[in-house]
């Protein structure tokens, strides 16, 4: 065999036994892949393959959030008139809802008035015009006269009827000590509205509303009952000759701070819109008020007092008065006040003495009280104009436009301090609270001596002799006006002569 030959031979026997070769290779590659899988099946499982973590997300950053400053409530007047309230109570009515309305809306603490920083009383809040209520933390009082006053609002707690009302010649009907001597001192049973008034006042003025206080069913009952005999017309109970304008004033100021302090009750803004439109209905054209429900153009110092007082309660609570009455009532001060003393006088006319006249007295008291040792009317004036100042105009009294007729009655009533001596018919409650609130806005050494002498002749002389006596609390009702007052009159302005540290704020703030 030749070299070639055996080439080509060898080549076709590799050839001829390829594919078994190439099967044999496919076989063993399949045979290690096998092993392969099993090595790995059998690896430890404990040792896991490393996992991939996203990192968190950096923390929300804290923001402060910005406290909600909610907007001033301002009064809205209604585009239509108010639906009037008629509907009579039923027995199953709670007395809380008939009195305050949505009880919701009142306010857990009462003397923190929206209305702070008005024209009336820019003194510290809470309170607005109408103080710092509750006694000692309103300031001002001592410990002595706040004993006075909560004796004096426990009896007239105690003697106020089952109806609501106070009694002025039946008050001893309701004693709380029926084994003990009955109390005295019976009034003119015609004035029991403003006697109500009166009461009422005194209880609100020490932090008790309709809600809050001590004698707080007292005042819920009181008020209700203002609102039972109030007539259509807006007047509180019936026409009684001339106490009836006096009574309307009083029960109109009562109603207005159970108003206020119930945060204006919806409920109660109808009892006090149509009594300050008979107000108004009653004053003179261009001039004050006098007995008459329709003027008979004839105006006396005395009632535009009260009614001034009224209109103020009404215009705290941003109800619509008329400006020109304040402007009206200062005309007819100035009419009647002798501008070379400063004294005011009563009215003209029948029952007045004209300029600067001095108070009236019942005609069989003119001896037993002498007219000359009060400056009730000349104090009823200054307290009035100090009232219709504009707190924003004027600074200091010095600058009012009649400063110089208001420090003359000042220091008339200053010459003139309160002294109890039922021997010289010097004790005149009714001057005392006027001159009280009017020295206490006027400031000074004028108030630093009336305060002293007018704790001096109430402080001693109210009836504390027996805690649990019908007396306890009360004083007796000596005065010009005390036999047409009686007790509940007597004991009532007392009450609110004690409370003047806080009942109401200075119209020019602090001095």
């Amino acid at each position: 065999m030749n070299e070639y030959s055996s080439f080509q031979d060898v080549l076709g026997e590799q050839m001829r036994r390829a594919p078994y070769v190439i099967a044999s290779l496919v076989a063993h590659f399949m045979i290690a892949l096998v092993v392969a899988g099993i090595m790995i099946l059998a690896a430890d499982e404990s040792v896991k393959p490393p996992q991939l973590v996203a990192a968190p997300p950096p923390p929300i950053p804290d923001v402060e959030e910005e406290p909600v400053m909610e907007d001033p409530i301002e009064p809205i007047e209604p585009t239509e008139e108010p639906v009037e309230i008629t509907e009579t109570p039923t027995e199953d009515m709670d007395l809380q809802d008939l009195v305050t309305g949505d009880i919701d809306a009142i306010s857990d603490a009462p003397f923190e008035s929206q209305f702070i920083d008005n024209t009336v009383g820019l003194g510290d809040p809470p309170g607005g015009k109408l103080g710092t209520r509750g006694g000692r933390q309103g300031g001002g009082g001592t410990p002595k006269s706040e004993t006075s006053v909560i004796a004096a609002l426990q009896w007239l707690a105690d003697h106020q009827s089952p109806e609501g009302y106070w009694d002025a010649d039946e008050f001893m009907f309701y004693d709380a000590y029926p084994n003990q001597p009955s109390s005295t001192g019976k009034g003119n049973p015609v004035n029991d509205v403003g006697l109500t008034g009166l009461a009422l006042l005194a209880l609100q003025g020490h932090g008790n509303t309709q809600v809050e206080g001590e004698h707080k069913e007292k005042v819920a009952s009181g008020i209700a009952w203002l609102r039972e005999v109030q007539q259509d017309n807006g007047l509180f109970g019936e026409e009684v000759g001339n106490s009836t304008l006096y009574n309307h004033a009083i029960a109109t100021m009562a109603m207005g701070e159970a108003y206020y302090f119930s945060n204006r009750s919806l409920v109660l803004k109808p009892n006090m819109k149509r009594a300050v439109s008979l107000i108004h209905h009653a004053r003179a054209n261009y001039g004050a008020w006098r007995y008459d429900l329709e003027s008979d153009g004839s105006s006396d110092t005395s009632i535009t007092g009260w009614m001034i007082f009224a209109l103020k309660t009404a215009e705290e609570n941003n109800l619509a008065v008329d400006k020109a009455a304040y402007a009206s009532a200062d005309t007819w001060f100035q009419s009647i006040e002798d501008r070379n003393t400063g004294r005011t006088g009563y009215t003209f006319g029948e029952g007045g003495a004209g300029i600067g006249s001095m108070p009236s007295r019942p005609v069989d008291y003119v001896e037993r009280f002498p007219a000359e040792k009060s400056e009730a009317l000349t104090a009823v004036a200054l307290l009035s104009r100090i009232f219709m100042t504009d707190g924003e105009e004027v600074r200091r009294w010095s600058e009012h436009p009649q400063y110089e007729l208001m420090k003359k009655q000042a220091n008339l009533i200053a010459n003139k301090p309160p002294h109890w001596d039922e021997g010289d018919g010097s004790i005149d409650m009714y001057y005392w609270y006027y001159g009280t609130y009017a020295m206490n806005q006027w400031g000074g050494s004028h108030w630093k001596n009336w305060k002293k002498s007018i704790e001096k002749a109430l402080i001693p002389h109210q009836r504390l002799e027996h805690k649990e006596d019908n007396f306890y609390g009360s004083w007796d009702p000596i005065g010009a006006w005390g036999r047409d007052g009686g007790r509940v009159y007597s004991t009532a302005l007392c009450a609110l002569i004690l409370e003047v540290y806080y009942r109401y704020n200075n119209v020019l703030g602090a001095r």
